[in-house]
């Protein structure tokens, strides 16, 4: 049998040249440092260690460890604010994919895919206030939601024969810390009861008003509930009627002001310029339906406001029953200027018209309007307050007091009050004009 050797040996060179080949490229992988490295990475990452984070960077940027901590620090915010970014962080976790690792000590790259976890806190708080959670409903959802997946490809570079993380700026970091800035957006119903001292019918005589053309339920707050923003509704019941529901409102401080009366619903019932006689209900409730307080007053009428028919008898009996003037609060003590003219203060402006007509206009409401136009130009100016009166009484007499409160200042320009015995401008009584200066 003939041996072909040169064949033999050129079989034999090839294989060698296979084996050194698959030794170099074996040689060159560092697979296994890689993966050291990224779940040293991971770790820091998911336990919010920005110190070991930075450590384990190629040439970070200056000063980025202070950075990253001044963004994860609850120090400094609300207790609910550490609580929610408390919780969120304690659902983070992360997998590495071993089979996507790919690395090369000759070129002094590699990577790895890494799949962080965080709960869905979005969808946990959107559950939590569309059934009227609280802070620790939250906390609770927080622990029990779904989770999100955040997909990064690390990228290392070799320096100094160890592996590092390719990020200088941390954007990778950024992106896993989002919830630290969305939870500045979380916000819960207050638990308004435990804020509710008392309640008051105001300007009621122990909760009986007389020719009143407008109630008032106030809830008295304590101290520290004077300082909590309060959002709620009410609704108002004439003899167990439901006649009025609001629009969410806001108010705060140690008077929380629930009014009923034809400048709140259009459609409130009234007679001779007063509101019906009869038993009104007022039920306010916080957003999440629960019940602050529920009183009841009585209304009565013992005759009111003779008002007279027809919108030109009227405007007659306003023209004839009233001495009007501005009426200036000036150094804070106020005084009466001549009629005609006008006073001016820094915070109040006030039109003031003198009954002289009670028997017609000592209970009668007034619609009111006033606008501000700092050109002095009505063609420009604005609606910057709306409201309805009746006349305070006082022991010289009743009054009506037309006023615009501006507690930063009264800003200056030219203001026109405009008063009517409703919205529609039925009868329009007055349409005078001061200048603030």
């Amino acid at each position: 049998m003939k041996v072909d050797f040169k064949k033999l040996t050129a079989s034999a060179v090839s294989v060698a040249m296979i084996a050194s080949l698959s030794g170099c490229a074996m040689f060159d992988k560092d697979d296994d440092a890689v993966l050291a490295v990224a779940e040293d990475y991971a770790e820091a990452v998911v336990k919010i260690k920005p110190a070991d984070i930075v450590e384990l960077l190629v040439d970070p940027d200056d000063d980025l460890q202070e950075n990253i901590e001044g963004f994860v620090t609850t120090e400094g915010y609300s207790d609910d604010y550490a609580a929610i970014c408390d919780a969120i962080a304690g659902t983070l976790s992360y997998e590495i994919d071993e089979e996507s690792v790919e690395s090369s000590k000759k070129n002094g790259e590699a990577s790895v895919d890494i799949t962080f976890s965080i709960a869905d806190y979005q969808a946990a708080y959107d559950d939590v206030t569309a059934d009227g959670g609280d802070l620790d409903a939250f906390i609770a959802a927080i622990g029990d939601a779904d989770k999100t997946e955040i997909n990064q490809t690390i990228e290392f570079a070799l320096e100094d024969d160890e592996w590092l993380v390719d990020d200088s700026s941390a954007k990778n970091v950024q992106e896993i810390y989002q919830f630290y800035l969305d939870a500045f957006d979380f916000s819960f119903a207050a638990d308004l009861i435990e804020y509710v001292d008392s309640t008051e019918w105001y300007y009621s005589d122990n909760g009986v008003y007389t020719n009143y053309s407008e109630i008032e339920l106030d809830i008295i707050t304590t101290d520290e509930g004077s300082e909590v923003p309060f959002e709620f509704t009410y609704e108002y019941y004439l003899d167990g009627t439901l006649i009025y529901t609001s629009d969410v409102c806001t108010d705060q401080g140690h008077w929380i002001e629930a009014y009923y009366g034809p400048s709140y619903d259009s459609a409130a019932a009234m007679e001779n310029g007063c509101l019906v006689a009869g038993q009104y209900r007022c039920v306010i409730y916080d957003l999440a339906g629960n019940v602050l307080a529920d009183e009841t007053c009585t209304v009565e009428n013992g005759g009111g406001a003779v008002v007279p028919s027809g919108d030109g008898d009227m405007e007659e009996i306003w023209a004839n029953g009233i001495n009007d003037y501005w009426y200036s609060y000036s150094d804070g003590s106020g005084y009466a200027m001549g009629e005609g003219d006008y006073g001016t203060s820094e915070t109040v402006i006030e039109y003031t018209c003198e009954v002289t007509d009670t028997a017609n206009l000592a209970y009668y409401p007034v619609y009111y309007e006033v606008y501000f136009s700092a050109s002095g130009d009505m063609d420009d100016a604005e609606c910057v307050y709306t409201g309805t009166i009746t006349p305070s009484e006082y022991t010289n007499g009743y009054f009506y007091e037309f006023q615009y409160v501006e507690n930063d200042g009264l800003e200056a320009g030219t203001y026109w009050f405009l008063g009517a015995s409703d919205p529609n401008g039925s009868s329009v009584f007055f349409n005078v004009e001061a200048t603030v200066s």
